[in-house]
């Protein structure tokens, strides 16, 4: 697969930018790899939203709502439909098979709901308050939470496919360990750009990698594609509201 074409998949696959037909390979291996340069794209997107409503003088609750809408309508809600079945599935207290049950109902139970409330409202108020920082920090921040929330994917090959056959089962067998080298040297030098904030961002992404990916595999044994749209989501929120920190 050429790397044009294997770029077109990940858009396609990750994002509901309309890039033609693209139809996804065998294995997700290529696809895969481009979830960095997805990342920036979704978060550079969510900028050009976010920047130029500011300087128009709208009020930052509104700046950050259009900013929040437009990354949720690129991604197609993708991940945050992994947020509700992760809030619906690890909050209960029950066997790892009746919470695997749960995260594949279609239904949303309360705990999902609350998951999905506060990961918003964290985004859109982190959102709200870059609005009236510099541009280019809050460009910088935009980026910075796409790409650190995707490279954190890359963080899950390391624990066990939790349902073979899934989505999140392709996405694991489809990571190769230079991706996950070359994400690390990525996340490294964009955090290096953004100063100190970038350090809060990665210490913040960091936790929530830990606290997230240690929850799943103590309660369903491993990682699924819900697990890592709840690692996108939940990280992208954590920097956002890092690079609002003095």
């Amino acid at each position: 697969m050429s790397i044009i074409t294997s770029f077109r998949a990940g858009l396609a696959f990750f994002t509901r930018i309309p890039v033609g037909a693209a139809p996804l390979p065998p294995t997700l291996s290529g696809v895969v790899a481009w979830l960095p340069a997805v990342g920036l794209l979704v978060g550079a997107l969510a900028a050009l939203v976010l920047l130029p409503a500011a300087r128009l003088g709208l009020p930052a609750p509104l700046c950050s709502i259009g900013a929040a809408l437009v990354w949720t309508v690129v991604t197609g809600g993708l991940h945050l439909d992994g947020v509700a079945d992760c809030g619906d599935g690890l909050l209960v207290e029950t066997s790892p098979e009746r919470r695997l049950a749960i995260m594949k109902d279609s239904r949303l139970g309360s705990f999902g709901a609350l998951a999905l409330f506060f990961v918003l409202s964290i985004k859109v108020a982190a959102l709200a308050a870059l609005a009236g920082m510099p541009s280019l920090h809050a460009l910088g921040a935009c980026c910075l939470a796409g790409l650190l929330g995707r490279c954190q994917v890359f963080a899950g090959m390391r624990l066990p496919s939790a349902r073979p056959g899934g989505l999140g089962a392709m996405m694991h067998d489809g990571m190769k360990p230079r991706y996950a080298y070359t994400a690390l040297g990525l996340c490294l030098a964009a955090c290096l750009v953004m100063g100190r904030h970038g350090l809060y961002s990665l210490l913040a992404a960091g936790l929530v990698a830990f606290w997230l990916l240690s929850a799943a595999r103590k309660r369903i044994g491993g990682v699924t594609g819900d697990v890592f749209g709840a690692l996108i989501e939940t990280t992208e929120c954590a920097v956002l509201a890092a690079c609002c920190l003095p």
